[in-house]
Parts: C-alpha cells; sequence; structure tokens
C-alpha cells in the first residue's frame, strides 16, 4: 500500500525543531490511488446517541467519524468512505460522523480548513498532543487529551480489525483517488527498521513550560458546588421524538438540541438516582447553536409534593444555570424533569443539557391555617392549607374543641387531605386549628392564632331552618 506520511513527518520536525514552517508540497487531490496517513484511532462506543447525519447509533454498528463537516455522508449515505487497515484486516466503512476534537481539520488535503500551518497528513489533535500546536487545545478551546485523528465504531473497530485498544490505524482517503484495496494490507506492528535505513526521529521532550494560553473557549461551565449533575450523555437522560442534534458547546463538551420547526413533539427526560432529599434544581442552557434557542420552553419537575412547571426562556439564559426551585424528592415520588417547547415556539432550538441537583438543608417549619368553613348535611366542611420555602408540606393534624369551654383534641392525624366533612354538630358550635408537617420533618407549633370557629358561618335556611309549629 502505498503511503504519504512524509509531508505529516516534515511538519513534526519543524514543530518539535522550532523551525520557520516550510509550507509542504502542493497535494493533487485528484490522485491515481486514494492517500493512505497513519492515524491514531480511538473507538466512538456512544450506542444510542445520533451522530452528526442523524444516524441512531447501534451496537457494534460499522462508520468512522473524521473531524471536518465537509466529508460527512448523508444519512446512510457513502459518498465519503475510508479504507482501514490494521494487523493485516482491512475494511471500508462510510463516515457519518464528525469528530474527534474539531470539526474543521481535513487533514487528508492540501486546503484543510482552520489550520493551514499544519502540513497534509497530521491531525491538529496530534500535533497538539504532541507538540502544543494551539497551546495543546483544539478548536473550542479544549486540552487535547488524545492525538486521535479518527473515531471507529464498535463492530469495525472490535470485528472487523481485531482492536482490542485504542491504536495506530492506516487510513485511506477513498474520495480523493482509487482504493488501494486490502492486497497490501500493513502490519501495523511491522518488523524492526534495517540498520541501513534511517531511524525515525524520537519525539520532542516536553517543553519545560506550559503551553501558552489559547483564547477563552466558547463557554466552560462549572458544576456549582456540592452539585449532583447529570449530563446529556449520561444514564438516566432520554429524549422522545426524531430529530435531536449535538452541538459542541456545554456541560462535557455538548449538548443536544431540536428544531422545533419540525413539530413539538420533542421530548428530553432526566431520572436521576439522587439519595432522598431537599434539592434546588438548576439546568445549564448552552450559549451556541445555529439555531436560536426557545423563548419559552417548559420544564416540568415530578416531587414529592407533586409536579411544577416552570417556564424558562432560554434565549435570555445563555451561559447561565437557571433555577427550576427547590423541591423534596425520595420520600413519596423519585425524582424526574421533562423539558419540552412551549407552543408557538416554531423555529426554535430546545437545548437540552446538564441538570444539577444542588442539596439544601431545609430548617424552617411550614405555617398552615384553617381557611374556610361552610355548612353542609347537619355539619360542617372545614378546609385548610399552608406554605413551605423549601420541600413542600406532607401531612397536617388538624384539632377541634367545642365551644365556649371545651378542650383541644385531635381529629385529622398526619393526613395529606385539606378539606374533610365535621358533624353532626347537633346544634352545637366548634373551633378548629392546624399544624404542617413538611418533608424534611421540620413541624409547626401548634398556636391560638387563626383558629376558625363554626360561629362565624352564615345558617344555612334549607340545614338551620326552625320547624314549623
Amino acid at each position: 500500500m502505498k503511503h504519504f506520511s512524509l509531508y505529516a513527518l516534515a511538519g513534526i520536525l519543524v514543530l518539535a525543531l522550532g523551525i520557520a514552517h516550510v509550507p509542504a508540497p502542493p497535494v493533487v487531490e485528484a490522485q491515481a490511488l486514494a492517500p493512505t496517513y497513519r492515524i491514531f484511532a480511538t473507538r466512538e462506543g456512544l450506542v444510542g446517541h445520533q451522530t452528526a447525519n442523524g444516524h441512531i447509533i447501534r451496537p457494534r454498528d460499522r462508520f468512522v467519524a473524521l473531524p471536518s463537516w465537509r466529508v460527512l455522508s448523508s444519512y446512510q449515505g457513502y459518498e465519503y468512505q475510508v479504507r482501514l487497515t490494521y494487523n493485516g484486516r482491512s475494511v471500508v466503512v462510510p463516515v457519518w460522523d464528525v469528530g474527534p476534537w474539531n470539526t474543521d481539520d481535513s487533514y487528508w488535503q492540501s486546503d484543510r480548513g482552520d489550520y493551514p500551518d499544519l502540513p497534509v497528513g497530521l491531525p491538529q489533535a496530534e500535533a497538539a498532543y504532541y507538540y502544543g500546536h494551539n497551546g495543546g487545545r483544539d478548536e473550542f478551546g479544549r486540552i487535547i487529551t488524545n492525538p486521535n485523528g479518527i473515531d471507529i465504531a464498535d463492530g469495525t473497530f472490535w470485528d472487523d480489525l481485531g482492536l482490542s485498544n485504542n491504536d495506530w490505524v492506516d487510513v485511506s482517503f477513498l474520495w480523493l483517488g482509487a482504493d488501494p484495496g486490502p492486497g497490501d494490507a500493513i502490519d501495523i506492528a511491522g518488523p524492526a527498521p534495517e540498520q541501513d535505513n534511517p531511524p525515525a526521529p524520537a519525539a520532542p521532550a516536553p517543553p519545560q513550560e506550559p503551553p501558552a494560553a489559547t483564547p477563552i473557549p466558547l463557554d466552560s461551565p462549572v458544576i456549582p458546588t456540592g452539585a449532583s449533575s447529570y449530563d446529556n450523555s449520561d444514564s438516566g437522560f432520554s429524549t422522545q421524538g426524531d430529530g435531536w442534534q449535538s452541538h459542541p458547546c456545554g456541560v462535557n463538551g455538548d449538548h443536544l438540541w431540536f428544531n422545533t420547526a419540525a413539530g413539538s413533539s420533542a421530548r428530553a427526560t432526566w431520572t436521576p438516582n439522587l439519595a432522598t432529599g431537599t434539592y434546588e434544581v438548576r439546568a445549564y442552557i448552552p450559549p451556541c447553536g445555529e439555531v436560536a434557542a426557545v423563548s419559552a420552553a417548559a420544564y416540568i419537575i415530578s416531587h414529592d409534593g407533586g409536579t411544577e412547571q416552570i417556564e424558562v426562556n432560554q434565549a435570555d439564559s445563555e451561559g447561565v444555570w437557571v433555577s427550576l426551585g427547590s423541591y423534596s424528592f425520595g420520600r413519596r415520588t423519585s425524582a424526574q424533569i421533562r423539558l419540552s417547547p412551549i407552543a408557538g415556539a416554531s423555529g426554535q432550538a430546545i437545548r437540552a443539557d446538564a441538570l444539577a441537583w444542588v442539596p439544601i438543608e431545609d430548617t424552617a417549619a411550614p405555617v398552615a391555617r384553617v381557611v374556610n368553613i361552610t355548612r353542609e348535611a347537619m355539619g360542617y366542611r372545614v378546609e385548610w392549607g399552608g406554605e413551605d420555602d423549601l420541600s413542600g408540606i406532607a401531612t397536617y393534624d388538624v384539632e377541634v374543641r367545642q365551644l365556649p369551654r371545651g378542650l383541644w383534641r385531635l381529629w385529622i392525624d398526619q393526613q395529606d387531605l385539606t378539606s374533610a366533612w365535621f358533624g353532626p354538630d347537633e346544634g352545637k358550635h366548634f373551633a378548629f386549628r392546624v399544624r404542617a408537617r413538611d418533608y424534611a420533618g421540620n413541624e409547626q407549633v401548634w398556636t391560638e392564632d387563626d383558629v376558625m370557629d363554626t360561629t362565624q358561618v352564615p345558617p344555612d335556611p334549607d340545614i338551620d331552618a326552625t320547624p314549623a309549629p
């Protein structure tokens, strides 16, 4: 198999020795044989996620990702393909995703996009990892932790090539020339070079000083202190509706978004595994995307006290952790939050990224009171309610006493009711008072304030009419 790694080697020497850059000789794009470069490859994984061309990744799938939108095949298309060769095995697969690291690094051709200073055949991630190119960072300002210039789906990685770990693979870019075919598949490990062949240059020593800082990345969200964070890449997160896409900014480097012009069926759901407790919930809104964020997104929070819908203007909250309120979780209901667009948001992007659960200590007792008494069926309908600042009201106790001098006795004990019928009254009058208990265990103290009695209730003519003699 013919190789075209000479330019990459020259670029490495230029970077390593600090010599002024000499442009590589021009590469003719239309070649007899497709150019082949040795590239460090990593396994893509991400089963169940969506690729840049809309494909949902299946177990043991077969495709690759390259760091340029220019060579992305259409959905299920084969316009761009590569031949991969490793340890005597060779396979042809399509390009269905964009990455790793960069999105405009066409390192296989002379017009290579964002990095014209690098030679053909040398991925920017490799140059950043080994030689500090761009301060050791990618186009988004992330520190490069792997010199990979290609990601390989699991079926191709494990089954076709027999890879068990990330390694160097020969990649032929088949849209640039004829397929060199599998006949000359190369043993990547290879024999030791003959003595009369010059050895490959040794990698340079690490720089003594850290790489210079690059411009501030598009966003660099920091998880709130002490919070449990659940991202769009974590278990417990799911989406409903076709058309969700990934964009490279947000917590852990990306987020998912949905263009509401495609309809209002999009849903994103977080179901975290939280310890029982009271939490403030915050949602991160990524500040990037080709489509403007929605002005009205609904976050529906399922918590111990029921459900709460919080409306968020994502367009006005970009780059911010937005508070969705404080709630109790796990005492009666497992935590779940659903995100969906609100009617009228057509043509805008609803963005789903990380949620953070910040534990808080609830030490304040709730406040409850009797709010109404009405005459009903030879008795009284008593209604009560209350408020709690954090975890929410779990149960109520209601006491009753006969007027004018009766003692208080317990009538309703630790119930989540907010009304009940009391009777029959037999012509007597009664007073009622209530206390509340929240999900954190804080209990209101009995008080003589907010006591309501039946002397304040207007008589009902149908019940209280005096019988005719």
